[in-house]
C-alpha cells in the first residue's frame, strides 16, 4: 500500500513538472518584457503558450497580451499586427477572469477595439469587404463585453461617448460592407441593428434596408420600413423620393395619394404632406411610360391645388417653389415639342402654331415667379449650397435661362447662364 502511494505522489509530480516549466517561461518572458527586450519577451511567451495547461492561465494570457501589444510598436513587428494576438489573449482573459488586471486589461482591451476599427474602415474603404467585418466584429465584441454589455460603464463621459460612436459606426461600417457586397441576408439584420441606434440613425440606412428588402423580394417589410423612414425622417427628400417611386413601381399611386390625404386632413398645417401630395398626382398625370391618363387634367388641378395650398404655409421653400414651376415648366415643354414638330406653312399650320406657342408661353410665365422665388431664396448662399439644395439651385437656374430666352430677355438669360458656370465650379 505504501509503494502505491509513493507511486502516485511520484507520478504526480512528473506530470506537473512540465507545467512548471512552461511557467518559467512566463516568468522570464515578463522580465524581459519589463526590460523591453522585445525578441526575448516573445521568445519566452510563445514557449510558454505551446502548453496546454498554460496557455490558459490568466498569467500567461495577461503576459502575451501585453507582449504582443508591445510588439505592435517595434518596427519590425507592425505590419504583421501582432496587436491582433495580443488583443484575442486579452479578450480571453476577459472572458474567463473578468477582474484579473481589469484597468490594464480595459486599456488594451480599449486599444485593441480601436485599432481593430480603423483596419475595418481602411479594409471598407479599399473593398474589402469581408476583412472588414470581421474587424468590426472585433470592435462590437469587445463593445459588447460583460453582462449586458456593461464591462465599460464606468469609463468617464467622454472615453464612453467616444466608444459608444465608434462601436456604432463599426455596427454601420458591418452593415454597409454586407449590403455593398451584395449579401444582403447578412446586411438586413445589421441593418436593423443599426437604425434602432440612435447614433447612427439615419435616413441612408433606411434607404439601404428599403432596397435590400425589395432585392430580396420582401414587400410587406419594404413598405412598412418606407412607412418608418417617412415617419422618422419627414423632410428627407430621398426617402420620400423612394416611397414616390416605391407606389409608380408598384401601380398603386391612387393608394398613396389617398393616404397622403388622410395624413393632410389629420395634419391640415403640415406643408410636407401637402408638397408630397402634389409630387404624388404629378406623377399620376405624367406616368413613366409616357401615356398620360385620361384624367390628366384633373390630375394636374389636384397637383396645382396641392403645391398652392403648402406654399401658403412655407412660402420661402425654394424646394416647394421650384418644383410648383416644374409642373408649369413641364407642360410647357411639351407644348414646344408640338411646336417643334410642325413642318408645313399651310395656313391651318399656322393657327396650330399660334395656338400651341400661345398655350406654351402662357405656361412659361406662371412658371417664372415660382422660379424666380426659388431663385431669390437660394442665390444669396450659391457659394455655399450642398446636396438637394444645390441641385434645386442649378435646375433653377437652367429653367430661367431657358425661360429668358423665349421670353428676349437676353440680360437677365446671360445671368442665370453665367451663375450656372460659376455654381458648377464649386
Amino acid at each position: 500500500m505504501e509503494m502505491k502511494k509513493v507511486i502516485l505522489v511520484a507520478g504526480t509530480l512528473a506530470l506537473a513538472a512540465p507545467t512548471m516549466a512552461q511557467d518559467k517561461y512566463v516568468v522570464s518572458a515578463n522580465i524581459a518584457m519589463k526590460n523591453q527586450n522585445v525578441e526575448e519577451a516573445k521568445t519566452e511567451i510563445d514557449k510558454a503558450m505551446q502548453s496546454p495547461e498554460t496557455k490558459e492561465k490568466p498569467k500567461a494570457l495577461f503576459a502575451k497580451a501585453q507582449i504582443y501589444f508591445m510588439l505592435q510598436d517595434a518596427e519590425k513587428y507592425k505590419a504583421s499586427n501582432p496587436y491582433r494576438e495580443g488583443l484575442a489573449a486579452a479578450v480571453k482573459l476577459a472572458e474567463t477572469k473578468p477582474d484579473y488586471e481589469k484597468a490594464t486589461v480595459d486599456n488594451m482591451l480599449l486599444r485593441g477595439a480601436f485599432m481593430s476599427y480603423n483596419d475595418g474602415i481602411r479594409d471598407y474603404n479599399e473593398k474589402r469587404y469581408s476583412e472588414s467585418v470581421e474587424n468590426m466584429k472585433t470592435v462590437v465584441k469587445i463593445y459588447d463585453m460583460g453582462a449586458g454589455g456593461r464591462r465599460f460603464d464606468k469609463m468617464s463621459g467622454n472615453y464612453k461617448a467616444q466608444f459608444d460612436t465608434v462601436a456604432a459606426d463599426a455596427q454601420l461600417t458591418m452593415a454597409n460592407a454586407a449590403y455593398f457586397s451584395g449579401n444582403m441576408n447578412e446586411a438586413i439584420p445589421l441593418l436593423i441593428k443599426v437604425k434602432s441606434n440612435p447614433i447612427r440613425r439615419v435616413p441612408s440606412v433606411y434607404e439601404c434596408l428599403i432596397d435590400a428588402y425589395a432585392k430580396t423580394g420582401n414587400s410587406a417589410q419594404e413598405v412598412a420600413t418606407i412607412d418608418e423612414a417617412r415617419k422618422t425622417f419627414p423632410n428627407d427628400v430621398t426617402i420620400r423620393n423612394t416611397e414616390l417611386n416605391y407606389y409608380i413601381k408598384a401601380g398603386r399611386l391612387d393608394e398613396l395619394a389617398k393616404k397622403l390625404e388622410e395624413a393632410a386632413a389629420r395634419e391640415p398645417n403640415n406643408s410636407d404632406i401637402l408638397f408630397n401630395i402634389a409630387t404624388a398626382y404629378l406623377s399620376m398625370a405624367n406616368p413613366k411610360d409616357g401615356k398620360k391618363p385620361a384624367n390628366a387634367a384633373e390630375l394636374y388641378s389636384k397637383s396645382e391645388d396641392a403645391f398652392q395650398r403648402a406654399l401658403k404655409i412655407s412660402p420661402d421653400n425654394a424646394g416647394f417653389n421650384y418644383n410648383f414651376g416644374a409642373l408649369y415648366f413641364n407642360q410647357a415643354t411639351d407644348y414646344n415639342d408640338q411646336i417643334n414638330a410642325i413642318t408645313g406653312s399651310s395656313a391651318a399650320d399656322q393657327k396650330k402654331y399660334d395656338e400651341l406657342k400661345a398655350k406654351r408661353d402662357g405656361l412659361f410665365a406662371k412658371a417664372t415667379p415660382f422660379f424666380e422665388k426659388a431663385f431669390t431664396v437660394l442665390s444669396p448662399n450659391e457659394d455655399k449650397l450642398k446636396g438637394e439644395d444645390l441641385k434645386t439651385y442649378k435646375s433653377t437656374l437652367t429653367a430661367l435661362n431657358k425661360i429668358y430666352v423665349l421670353q428676349s430677355k437676353m440680360d437677365k438669360a446671360a445671368d442665370m447662364k453665367k451663375r450656372l458656370e460659376l455654381v458648377n465650379m464649386y
